[in-house]
């Protein structure tokens, strides 16, 4: 039987390559260190996030929304971070400045100089940048 390869060069779900094996695909897996793996998930972060903004259908979006949550998941294991202490740090963010749920759309800033916002921004200039008039 004649093969065909693909690039993958991606993170792949754990049971995923024997599945696709068990189909017949032949998958050439690298063990990654700590600090590729760290590098990956930062990736696959990014890769699911985009997904979840792109899903058409709830059902689409719910399943890009799991997959967002296993990455989480696994950088959190990576660094030994508690799930219940994230969502303390959450839930106190959500108290000192609220969620999102009020959709509060910014579309310009004017920060005094000197302040923090002013700061904020020129930390990241390609982010937010500046307005000349």
């Amino acid at each position: 039987m004649k093969m065909r390869k693909f690039l993958q060069n991606k993170l792949w779900r754990d049971k995923a390559p024997q599945l696709m094996e068990n189909m017949g695909s032949v998958i050439h897996i690298k063990e990654l260190s700590d600090e590729e793996y760290s590098h990956i998930l930062g990736l696959k972060l990014l890769e699911e996030a985009e997904e979840v903004a792109a899903a058409q259908s709830s059902e689409e979006r719910m399943s890009e929304l799991a997959d967002l949550y296993e990455v989480i998941d696994s950088l959190m294991a990576l660094y030994k971070i508690d799930k219940d202490e994230v969502l303390i740090s959450q839930e106190k963010k959500r108290s000192q400045r609220g969620g999102f749920v009020e959709r509060k759309y910014v579309t310009i800033a004017e920060h005094p100089e000197g302040s923090f916002g002013e700061s904020y921004c020129l930390a990241q200039k390609k982010k937010y940048p500046e307005i000349i008039d």
